[in-house]
Order: C-alpha cells, then sequence, then structure tokens
C-alpha cells in the first residue's frame, strides 16, 4: 500500500481515515482490498462507502465475518 500522509496519528475506533489518518480515497480502496485478501472474505459492494471510520470498518469485518 502507498504510504500514508500522516504518520503520527493517535487512532481510536472514531478515527477517520481520510480526515483523520489522510488517506485518500483510493488508499482506503486499498486498504479495504488488503483486508479481503489477507482474511479470505469479501465486502459488499454498497457498504464501501460507509467505511469512514476505524469503527466502520471493523463493524463491516464483523459483519462479513458473521455470514
Amino acid at each position: 500500500m502507498d504510504r500514508i500522509i500522516k504518520e503520527s496519528v493517535a487512532l481510536s475506533a472514531d478515527t477517520e481515515l481520510q480526515e483523520d489518518v489522510g488517506m485518500t480515497s483510493l488508499q482506503v480502496m486499498d486498504l479495504v482490498l488488503e483486508i479481503e485478501e489477507e482474511f479470505d472474505i469479501s465486502f459488499p459492494l454498497n457498504r464501501l462507502p460507509d467505511i469512514r471510520t476505524i469503527r466502520d470498518l471493523a463493524q463491516e469485518i464483523a459483519v462479513v465475518l458473521d455470514q
């Protein structure tokens, strides 16, 4: 994955991936792709725009794993 713009950000569940961390929408998509490949899961495409925070990402992972 490309280097993330902001290097020293305190992460929490409410940390915004784009606003706080400085990721572009493409970097967020790359992160999601890497998670899908690593854990052999697939996120529904219509849910991807809803992944804005670390909490959102974790919740989407939980939903996919519960299926």
